[in-house]
């Protein structure tokens, strides 16, 4: 695709594939991704130079709504040329030394022993102090997924959802035990099918039950891909069913003898047609939202841990290495389109009844596309965002993209980066008066986040105020860390307000009152919040039900 196409024509293929019943793809889960921990080597880092950022954001030009998986070294110094603030290696560490987020993957099995399948398991890197344990230390503040799609027997974690549960509570309990800065999120399962929920309802359960308490999860992690999970009177489908969920519950595959223009249209079956299907895409996403609503989850982020087409494509003599069921190829055109549409959905949808409220109720925080290159008839191959030959480029050499690796650099550079400062809320605060003076000194504080597409880097105020004109100031406080994008931190400020009677007091406060920060909106900087001094001797309004 031309990188210096019009942004009418994305919005055109977006409304293309919602409006019109658009035909996909399948394949048996990604064996690549079972062997990567160690493949990685010292990296050179790439700078480029780079466009000059709004006022007070970072000075790169990366976007942490977008990320790419990558194996190796070289593959990785594409990351500033494709503007992607996040990518992950499939394991623990990263060998890229450059700016932008490496989200950790703690890889986790359930023991066996054949086919059975034992009371035991195993993680990588191991719940030891030179194991995890150093690696935690050093990378104070991560983001450590706990596994890769266990819901997928042998190719991938392979772990019954009872098991997961254990599982996760002793490596959130290591991670966090360590370093209580750090975000712990669930391992994305590889779909959000009804089987696959099954597999979540028995991981919320079991911890539950065995732990007195919900699961504790920073952020909730997903992989959209849209594969049949049983194959009728045969076995596994493309995607297999999720480990210890019911059958009846899968997403079949066609069967012969009836049309598959009749077949692809149930909503038990997913064709290969159906692979880059965006109305499945989207429904995956809202059923996944929905599932984290239900259970109490919906002030969490999501983030889209992988994504992408994972049937190759081969051109062979009258066709491909694999077509879909109505002979159509995976072709480099089908699967751009097919992420342009994603893409732009990913940034423009919002949900007031179901999305994240900090991040405008976006459904999804962060995306990851599957992956910078696989080999050619591996899965995930008509996907890859580099030539064959990519290491005979120099790093970043634009020239290395793939016709999808241009499509790709088209989509994130055609948004605006942005930076912009959300007030989640100002606290409640209870405090007691002191004699002889009968009152009280409270520390106020606020909460609040970026749910802008870059990071923030320069200081700025946050100011609090006595009355709703924001004119009787209490104190102000200076914000100096660098604040990360996509709402995916909270951020808090305080300052002490002396000499408080007793009862009901109101404050508020305002984000950046010196204009110090360039945002995309600056109407939603302000926030309210209580004191109350002596609540014994307060009589306040309730609320029965």
């Amino acid at each position: 695709m031309n990188p210096n196409r019009k942004k009418y024509f994305r919005i055109f293929v977006l409304a293309a594939f919602l409006f019109a019943s658009s035909l996909a793809i399948q394949i048996s889960l990604k064996q690549v991704l079972a062997n990567n921990e160690n493949s990685a080597l010292v990296l050179d880092n790439n700078e480029a130079a780079q466009p000059e950022a709004p006022s007070g954001t970072s000075a790169n030009n990366l976007n942490c709504r977008y990320g790419i998986a990558g194996f190796n070294t070289q593959m990785l110094s594409w990351l500033p040329t494709l503007q992607s603030g996040w990518h992950v290696t499939f394991g623990a560490t990263t060998p890229y030394t450059g700016e932008g987020e490496h989200v950790g993957i703690v890889r986790v099995s359930q023991d066996r022993n054949g086919s059975q399948y034992l009371s035991t398991y195993t993680t990588i890197p191991a719940l030891t102090e030179g194991g995890l344990g150093a690696i935690v230390d050093a990378s104070p503040g991560k983001l450590w997924l706990i596994g890769n799609e266990p819901d997928v027997a042998d190719v991938q974690d392979d772990t019954y959802p009872a098991m997961y549960a254990r599982i996760y509570h002793d490596v959130y309990e290591f991670i966090k035990d360590r370093d209580p800065s750090a975000q712990v999120g669930i391992a994305g399962l590889s779909m959000a099918t009804p089987g696959r929920l099954q597999y979540l309802d028995i991981v919320w359960d079991t911890f539950l039950t065995k732990y007195g308490y919900p699961m504790p999860v920073d952020v909730w992690a997903i992989h959209i891909y849209i594969l049949s999970e049983y194959n009728p009177g045969i076995g596994p489908g493309d995607g297999k069913l999720a480990l210890g969920t019911d059958p009846a519950l899968a997403k079949n595959w066609p069967v012969s003898g009836i049309p598959y223009s009749q077949q692809c249209a149930q909503d038990n079956i997913y064709c290969r047609a159906e692979h880059d299907n965006v109305n499945i895409f989207i429904g995956q996403i809202v059923a996944m939202r929905q599932w984290m609503k239900d259970h109490g989850q919906r002030e969490k982020p999501l983030i889209l841990s992988e994504f992408g087409s994972l049937y190759p494509y081969v051109v062979e003599a009258g066709g491909c290495y694999l077509s879909d069921e109505f002979g159509n190829c995976f072709t480099p055109t089908r699967v751009g389109n097919y992420l342009f549409a994603t893409m732009d959905w990913l940034e423009s949808n919002s949900y007031p009844d179901l999305g994240y409220p900090a991040d405008e109720n976006r459904l999804v925080q962060q995306w990851l596309w599957f992956s910078f290159i696989v080999g050619e008839e591996e899965s995930g191959a008509s996907s890859n965002l580099l030539k064959p030959n990519y290491q005979t480029y120099a790093p970043g050499d634009v020239n290395a993209l793939t016709a999808v690796g241009e499509d790709y650099l088209d989509q994130v550079s055609g948004f605006e980066l942005s930076a912009n400062l959300y007030t989640g809320q100002a606290g409640l605060v209870v405090v007691n008066s002191v004699a002889p003076a009968n009152t009280a000194d409270a520390e106020i504080y606020a909460e609040f986040y970026n749910n802008g597409s870059q990071s923030i880097s320069d200081p700025f105020t946050v100011t609090f105020y006595q009355d709703q004109a924001l004119t009787q100031v209490i104190d102000s406080v200076t914000v100096n860390p660098t604040l990360q994008g996509c709402a995916r931190h909270i951020f808090s400020a305080s300052v002490t307000w002396p000499d408080l009677s007793s009862g009901v007091h109101k404050f508020w406060v305002k984000l950046d009152t010196g204009n110090a920060i360039d945002e995309g909106n600056e109407n939603d900087n302000v926030a309210s919040g209580l004191v109350i001094v002596d609540p014994q001797d307060s009589f306040l309004p309730s609320v029965l039900r």
